[in-house]
């Protein structure tokens, strides 16, 4: 076979591509379309029916040939070029472009034009689409406008084509000049009659006008100061300042030119002398006089009309205007002869167009004037002065204004009347239509019924009452034509015959809009119409019966045909799922729901079924879907050398444990054409199996152990006469015997529960790991977690199923009244409510027993072990209800009176005590010590003769009260006394060595009279001997910048119980703390950072660091030095710690650290380290006052609250600063103001 071959089809192939499997035959399916596909590569194979088939694969190239089914179309419907007129040949005018989607390396499309150039001012290059001018000029005022029809064809068979408009606009150049409607004006004004009467009544004179009175003078026909003066200027006055003038008359000048080119300005050159009184206005040409006229005076004037394009062009007239005389009175006012008058102007009528004759006569025989007074503001019409000829003097637009009412006066000097010339503007056909968009774009769905309306089109037209119709134009395809039609009133473009997608899925159409005007005008515009798939195809199978045939030793997933199905929709309606419906009987056949391809599934199993009659169905995917169906036939066949085959895929067996050897566990069976060898070949763990060659039949070769292996995958191979094998799978299952004990995972379990627990409650795992007792838990007790887990009893047994079911028992009696165990899970919870003060602590044995046959139990039990926690549920108790003492006077602040004591049964961490005074205690003379109960006196002066004091003691749940009664007495002069009226001592700090501070002595004391020495102040620093005085330290270490003078107060009192009172003797010992050097300095402030310029002179301090020592005297004085560091930059003072400049700095954006040392005074001095950084900026940089800032914040603090931390900085230059955090506010929880230093929690 060869390894390619190629084919050619007609791109209007009906359907899609098809190969008929047995006679190689490829066809069409689907219909081709050049534009979208132009060629195919399909890969062919032929497979062979074996045991194991074979396949050889061609490659078959497709190309698809090309129809003539595209009508070329340029891009837009219209096109609107312009040219200046007058323009020379071959200027371009318009690169017309079309596009043909047909696919052909011969394609060429030509263009023509067929209409609207009959003079060939245009010409077109028939193969590139250019259009430009010919040697015929173009004149704007003859044809402003040229209408241009291009045919576009291509060279196909049979010739489609298209047509194209260009309305190619004529633009104009300055070729003409203005033009006056008279070469000379000749004008008569009268001289005023009457001294109030204007010259001409006017629209300045009807609204208020006075004009100045005129000064009549004799005749001076010769007047030399009235001729032309030709060395004068032209004159234009285009500030229009008029208000104080009259009109005399007015000049017309046209100009053929549009736009700038055809604006005219009026300029006048005044005579000599008294002529100068003459003015124009440059945009209307009206003329004003500035003076006073004299009778039969003439005045020669030039009035020059001049355009706005480039080059200017300009025209001049001659007028001459001669006063004439008028009577002062006249019999007879003007009649007009004509009346008032309607007539008709178009809007295309030009400037300088009669428009109508006003006349009018005298019947004195005087001449009349005429002069428009009223309803052309905007100077649209002009009137000749003295023949009533009423002329345009600006186009008129229909649009603008459709109705003029003008008041013309006439005037014989001395009488005035009025006409009204109403004029109607008529509206040509000067604006084409507009269509609402230039493209429009409309989706719709194949499935849309005839007659309904896919789109609305929309055009406008600014002329009136004009009157549009729409149709087509012309359609990229011609089959679009057909499809649709336009209502040529509405615009409305409806279904005129159902779409098919899969026939064409775009419509381009160009449709025209045309108004009733003369000539009629025309617009374009693209219609683009995108089709959408209906799902209105079901999937079309490519044969009518699908036939195959497969060896039942066929593995699973061998294909054994494929169905093919094509759906003529597109997306998701041509998705095709394929399904197996009925005759695929055991499920032995599978199928692809994708690609159609039918496999085996299952083992076959000839015997059970030697043929299949499949039904496939095809499925799309539209709502609702469409389906089709085909049968498949399957012949199931065998082979003479097909390996043998076993008749149970996955033989499982199951087998008890400890069973004797030779047990059967499972007979194999396979079928072939001959006889067959067994072989066990893998998953013989311990060669625990046999297998008879001959029968298949497996059996143990030794006991089996659960435990030791659960489960064996055997791997057994059968092998027939023809060498051909199979193999298969065994799965053999060892069941469990009971003949495992259970077994506890540790032998001590330690648990804990409150006392306030309710009955029911979990006991929890010991929270820390001591021993009720307090003592540490000694022993490896990995099973002491966080005390939030419940306490369980673990025990584990190597059986499986009921025979690993365990149940847990409490053994001992009195925890088994308190405590419950869960048998299953060996949670244990109380039952019984709990007194840590009667019993603190429990101690257990747990058994666990399987639930097995025959039943086993652990041979060792669990000891438990259960502290219960205690909880203030008792209150404290004193040791008596009441207490009595007696205070003797004098005696001094802080003296020990009593000790009161008080007990809680709770344990210490809830048996904290505090006490205090709570009634009694006038004048606040007593104190009492919260944690001791020791009542000592505070105010000495203000002991009163006798307390009853209320002293509360409280374990902060529970309090209470107890009464202690003070009688005071005062001694009597019992004539002891010391020998010193004060003792003085000392001790060094840091000492524990007991020694004598002190040693006090009374005199007065009889022979064997027994005195005794105590303390009434006493701390555990201090010691006095009973009846020796010795005062001696405890051994406890003292601190001298915790305290460093203790101030005692020393009582001896005579022991004779003869006396009423006995005698006593106070004396103050004052006990100095000697220093040590024993502190070294702390810097304060930390840390350190200093900022310095590169301009800092030298000696500039840049910071100062400052240490503190909490010694005394020369142990405390600090001084400073430099340790490490710039020693040739910077320097520290000994004494004060300032930071100064040795030498000016060089560079900036540098970094110093300095090693800075503080040390004291001491025998043996003590130093500390402080490091200090130092950063070099430029002097434009701006600096913090400080480098280090801190600040203390709640953590429920409200949002957007203030900070009290100011930060200040300044900008040396005094610019302004912008403040920003640049690090360490990750969480954003901190917001600074740009402006300030004020920052605020976000």
């Amino acid at each position: 076979m060869e390894n390619m071959k190629r084919a050619r089809f007609r791109e209007e192939c009906p359907t899609a591509c098809q190969l008929v499997s047995r006679r190689g035959t490829i066809r069409t399916l689907a219909s081709l379309d050049l534009e979208t596909k132009p060629n195919y590569w399909l890969t062919v194979c032929a497979q062979d029916q074996a045991v194991v088939p074979l396949h050889s694969c061609v490659q078959v190239y497709i190309e698809v040939q090309n129809e003539n089914d595209n009508v070329p179309l340029t891009e837009d419907a219209v096109y609107y070029p312009s040219v200046p007129e007058s323009s020379p040949p071959n200027v371009k005018v318009l690169q017309l472009a079309a596009e043909d989607r047909d696919i052909d390396p011969l394609q060429q499309i030509s263009y023509r034009i067929i209409s609207g150039n009959p003079e060939g001012n245009f010409a077109i290059n028939s193969t590139s689409g250019l259009i430009t001018t010919t040697a015929r000029k173009l004149d704007r005022e003859n044809q402003p406008e040229h209408i241009l029809e291009v045919l576009v064809m291509d060279n196909g068979e049979p010739q489609l084509s298209s047509t194209t408009r260009v309305v190619v606009q004529v633009e104009d150049v300055n070729d003409h000049a203005p033009e006056f409607d008279q070469k000379m004006y000749k004008v008569q004004i009268p001289a005023n009659a009457k001294i109030d009467q204007p010259l001409f009544q006017n629209d300045y004179a009807s609204s208020g006008y006075e004009p100045p009175e005129l000064e009549l003078t004799e005749p001076m026909l010769s007047d030399p100061d009235v001729g032309l003066d030709d060395a004068a200027t032209w004159e234009s006055f285009p500030e229009k300042n008029f208000n104080d003038l009259q009109v005399i008359f007015r000049v017309l000048a046209t100009d053929q030119d549009i736009g700038e080119n055809g604006r005219v300005t009026y300029s006048i050159k005044p005579g000599r002398g008294k002529a100068k009184k003459f003015r124009i206005d440059p945009d209307t040409g009206v003329i004003y006089a500035a003076r006073t006229f004299e009778i039969d005076t003439e005045y020669d004037l030039l009035v020059r009309a001049e355009d706005h394009g480039v080059p200017k062009r300009s025209q001049q007239a001659r007028v001459v205007v001669a006063v004439v005389g008028v009577p002062l009175e006249s019999e007879n006012a003007p009649v007009v002869k004509t009346g008032d008058q309607h007539v008709e102007v178009t809007e295309s009528d030009a400037p300088g167009y009669l428009v109508t004759l006003i006349q009018a006569s005298d019947a004195d025989g005087e001449q009349v004037w005429y002069d428009i007074v009223g309803g052309d503001e905007r100077h649209e019409f002009y009137i000749g002065r003295d023949n009533g000829n009423v002329l345009l003097a600006k186009y008129l637009d229909w649009e603008r204004q459709r109705e003029y009412n003008i008041t013309i006066s006439i005037s014989d000097g001395v009488h005035m009347v009025y006409t009204q010339l109403y004029v109607s503007v008529i509206d040509i056909n000067d604006h084409r239509p507009e269509f609402t968009e230039s493209v429009y774009r409309v989706d719709i769905s194949e499935n849309i019924e005839e007659g309904m309306e896919v789109l609305q089109l929309h055009a406008t037209d600014e002329d009136e009452d004009k009157k549009l119709f729409y149709s087509l134009h012309a359609a990229r395809d011609p089959v679009s034509l057909k499809l649709f039609r336009v209502d040529s009133v509405t615009g409305s473009i409806v279904m005129a015959h159902r779409l098919d997608r899969e026939t064409l899925a775009e419509h381009v159409l160009i449709v025209i809009v045309k108004d009733q005007g003369t000539p009629a005008k025309r617009n374009y515009a693209t219609v683009i119409i995108t089709v959408h798939d209906h799902n209105d195809h079901a999937p079309e199978f490519t044969t009518k019966i699908v036939q195959g045939k497969v060896y039942e030793t066929a593995a699973v997933g061998t294909q054994v045909v494929q169905v093919y199905a094509i759906d003529r929709d597109v997306g998701d309606n041509a998705q095709i799922a394929y399904t197996i419906v009925s005759g695929n009987i055991g499920n032995v056949f599978g199928i692809d729901p994708s690609m159609g391809v039918i496999s085996v599934a299952k083992q076959l199993d000839i015997s059970t079924l030697s043929e299949y009659m499949l039904q496939v169905k095809a499925t799309d995917g539209g709502k609702p879907p469409l389906s089709s169906q085909i049968p498949v036939h399957i012949m199931i066949g065998m082979a003479d050398n097909a390996p043998p085959r076993f008749i149970s895929d996955d033989p499982a067996a199951e087998i008890y444990e400890n069973q004797p050897i030779g047990t059967f566990v499972i007979h194999l069976e396979a079928r072939s054409t001959s006889s067959l060898l067994f072989q066990i070949i893998g998953g013989n763990v311990g060669d625990m199996f046999f297998i008879n060659p001959s029968t298949g039949v497996i059996t143990t070769k030794d006991q089996l152990d659960y435990e030791h292996n659960k489960f064996y995958n055997l791997t057994v191979r059968a092998t027939n006469m023809a060498s051909a094998s199979a193999t298969c799978s065994v799965t053999i299952n060892v069941l469990d015997r009971n003949d495992n004990v259970p077994y506890f995972e540790q032998q001590v379990y330690w648990g804990e529960v409150s006392e306030a627990a309710p009955i029911g409650s979990l006991v929890l795992t010991l929270s820390e790991a001591l021993a009720p007792n307090g003592s540490a838990i000694t022993g490896n007790h990995n099973h002491l977690v966080n005390a939030s887990l419940p306490l369980v009893i673990r025990a584990r047994d190597d059986d499986s199923g009921l025979n690993a079911l365990l149940h847990y028992d409490i053994l001992d009696m009195l925890p088994r009244r308190y405590f419950h165990i869960d048998s299953s899970t060996g949670a244990i919870k109380t039952i019984m409510f709990l007194d840590h003060e009667k019993i603190p602590f429990f101690s257990f044995h747990v058994k666990v027993t399987d639930l097995g046959k025959p039943r086993l139990t652990s041979e060792l039990t669990a000891e438990v072990r259960i502290n219960i926690t205690d909880v203030n549920d008792c209150a404290p108790t004193f040791s008596q209800s009441e207490y009595n003492v007696t205070l003797l006077l004098p005696t001094y602040a802080n003296v020990a009176v009593l000790q009161v004591n008080a007990t809680d049964e709770d344990s210490s961490e809830n048996s904290t005590l505090r006490y205090d005074i709570i009634e009694g205690n006038r004048d606040g003379v007593f104190a009492i010590d919260a944690t001791t109960g020791i009542i000592t006196t505070r105010d000495v002066e203000s002991i009163g003769p006798a307390y009853r004091l209320a002293v509360r003691v409280s374990d902060g749940k529970f309090a209470k009260v107890a009464q202690v009664h003070v009688n005071v007495e005062t001694s009597e002069n019992s004539g002891l006394i010391f020998q010193r009226p004060t003792y003085e001592g000392s001790i060094m700090e840091n000492s524990t060595k007991i020694s004598t501070v002190a040693v006090v002595n009374v005199l007065g004391s009889t022979l064997n009279e027994h005195i005794e020495f105590a303390i009434l102040n006493p701390t555990d620093m201090f010691q006095i001997g009973l009846t020796s005085g010795a005062i001696q330290t405890t051994g406890r270490k003292f601190d001298r910048e915790v305290r460093d003078n203790y101030e005692l107060i020393v009582e001896a009192r005579s022991q004779q119980p003869d006396r009423e009172k006995p005698r006593v003797a106070h004396v103050i010992v004052n006990v100095t703390i000697l220093d040590i050097n024993d502190n070294c300095p702390m810097f304060v402030n930390l840390p350190y950072y200093a900022v310095v310029s590169v301009d800092d002179p030298r000696g500039s301090v840049i910071t100062k660091v400052h240490a503190l020592d909490l010694d005394s005297f020369e142990n405390g004085e600090v001084r400073y030095e430099m340790k490490r560091g710039h020693g040739e930059l910077f320097k520290v003072d000994r004494k004060t710690g300032e930071v100064t400049l040795k030498q000016t700095l060089e560079g900036h954006n540098r970094d110093y650290e300095l090693l800075i040392s503080a040390y004291d005074g001491g025998i043996t001095p003590c130093s500390t380290d402080v490091t200090v950084h130092v950063k070099v900026i430029d002097k434009s940089m701006p600096v913090f006052s400080k480098q280090f800032y801190s600040d203390t914040v709640a953590e429920n603090i409200e949002l957007h609250s203030p900070l009290s931390v100011a930060i200040q900085a300044e900008s040396p230059l005094g610019r302004k600063l912008i403040y920003s955090i640049v690090k360490g506010n990750e969480m954003e929880e901190f917001a600074v103001d740009f402006n300030t230093d004020y920052f605020v929690v976000a």
